[in-house]
This record gives C-alpha cells, structure tokens and sequence, in this order.
C-alpha cells in the first residue's frame, strides 16, 4: 500500500509572538511512503539510505519499524523561517501510517511533530492550520481578518534554527520581559481585527529579532522597508532569514516592489494564502 500526505509551511514567532504563534502557510510538503526492504529517501530523483539522524527517518519510526522508501516533494524553501522541518515530519508520519493502513489523526501528528522539532507553533499551523497559539502541549486557534495580506521576502541565503538560538542569552532581564509580554497582546488583537494602528504596537522585540540581527542584516531592512512601504507589521519569520510582512489589499503591491528593492535579485518575495487546512 502506497501512502500520501502533505503539510504546510509555517511562520513563527513574528516579533512577540516568540515561540508561541504560528501561521500555516499555502506552500506544501508532499510525502509519499511506500513498503521497502529498507529505509531510503528518494528525492529531486535520487535515492538514498535514510541517515539515522535525519528527522525523516526519526517521524517514521515514531509511527513504525518497518522500512519504507519515503518521496519527498518539498516547495517549502529550506532553513529560512519557513517551517520546512515541521512539514516533512507531519506529512512523513502521516505518508507511513496511510502506507500501513491506519488513517492518522491531527492530535497524534501534533504529538509526533511537537516532540521531535521542538516548536509547538511551527507543529500546531502544520497539523491544524491557521493561526495558532502553542504553549507546550497545549495548543489554540485562533483568529486571522480575511482582509490581511500576507507577504514573504525569502532571501536566498540560509540560517539554521540551532544558529539563530545560540545566540540567544540564556536569561533576560525582568523588565525586558515584562514589555515583551505587553506587546503580545497587540499581534493577537490586530490579527483578529484587522486594525493596522493596533498591529503598528506589535512592532519591535527584545527576546529574539535583536539578538539575531547580526546573523543577517537584510532581514532587518526587509523589516524597514514593509513598514516604510505602509506594510501594518513586519518581524522575521521564524529563525529567519525570511521576513514577513501583513498588509492590505491596497498596500500589498507597494510592499512588494520595496521588498524586491531590498533583496535586489538575491531572493524572491511572494504573497501567500493562509493553509486554512493543515496536513492533508
């Protein structure tokens, strides 16, 4: 029995959002699992045995021993913010169980993918879509205005999410953290809402984006220039270096060609749909 699944990409964080809001994203991961005499990842039409550390293989054996060869059709662009970690494993897991008969159920994924990349927001909007708030093992939905805009610049350079955290301190101060707690509530109502004054007070972070700066400097003119550009909020997708931009139907052209100025040919910015399906 062949078995097939996909996911979505993610955007996490987004300035207060740090490690607890997630948005799914309509770019997918395809997997397709298949019984083998062992485990092999074919993909971009090569073969290969599965590394045993590579999360691939650790999403199916989470799900079962026997070996399979596992298809991946991945148009979520790598190491950028994206969520791409979080696709493979949902639709990985979800491929193999398919493949051996058993029709998986989201509370399962999230528990498979929550676990083993670490990121209960990237793994809630890749199992459920949406917009979701994670915090451990709990997980909520909530709300996104239809008339938000949603749009990406993708640098084409990389940044690892264990780079992007160790540069993170390991403490900061009470102060600091009280303030980060205050502008969370700005993203949540301004993205129910739809009201660009409100989203303009999510603006700026002092866990993260701050500290990630120096990790790549174009996310931070990405930043600038959404919001010059009239974009309601801007902040780095996830670990970076993506930034990501909300704007309106009248403004999302014009953020666009500023974003496009910004990355001057070394990237691409693209206006995405909210996944309001998660796995599939």
């Amino acid at each position: 029995m062949i078995g097939r699944a996909t996911a979505p990409a993610s955007s996490a964080n987004r300035g207060p959002g740090f490690d607890c809001l997630g948005l799914a994203l309509e770019l997918r991961c395809a997997v397709t699992a298949a019984a083998s005499d062992r485990w092999e990842l074919e993909e971009g039409g090569v073969v290969s045995p599965l590394d045993p550390v590579d999360l691939v293989l650790a999403a199916a054996r989470m799900v079962g021993d026997e070996p399979c060869r596992i298809t991946i059709a991945n148009e979520i662009p790598r190491a950028r913010g994206l969520g791409s970690s979080a696709a493979v494993i949902v639709a990985t897991a979800a491929a193999v169980m398919r493949s051996r008969g058993v029709e998986p159920a989201g509370e399962d994924l999230f528990v498979i993918a929550n676990r083993l990349e670490g990121h209960g927001d990237n793994a809630g909007a890749a199992v459920f879509g949406g917009l979701v708030a994670a915090s451990r093992n709990s997980l909520a939905h909530l709300a996104l205005h239809p008339s938000i805009r949603i749009v990406a610049a993708i640098p084409d350079s990389h940044l690892r999410t264990d780079a992007a955290r160790d540069v993170l301190p390991a403490q900061v101060s009470h102060r600091a953290a009280v303030r980060h707690v205050g502008r969370l509530a700005f993203p949540l109502e301004g993205l129910r809402t739809g009201d660009a004054d409100i989203l303009a007070m999510a603006r700026g972070d002092e866990l993260h984006e701050s500290y990630r700066s120096s990790l790549s400097r174009v996310t931070g003119g990405l930043i600038s220039a959404a919001i010059e550009a009239g974009a309601m909020h801007a902040a780095w997708s996830g670990a970076g270096p993506t930034a990501l931009a909300f704007a309106t139907e009248d403004t999302t052209s014009v953020v666009i060609e500023a974003l496009e100025q910004v990355l001057d040919g070394d990237g691409e910015v693209r206006q995405l749909a909210v996944a309001t399906t998660g796995w599939t």
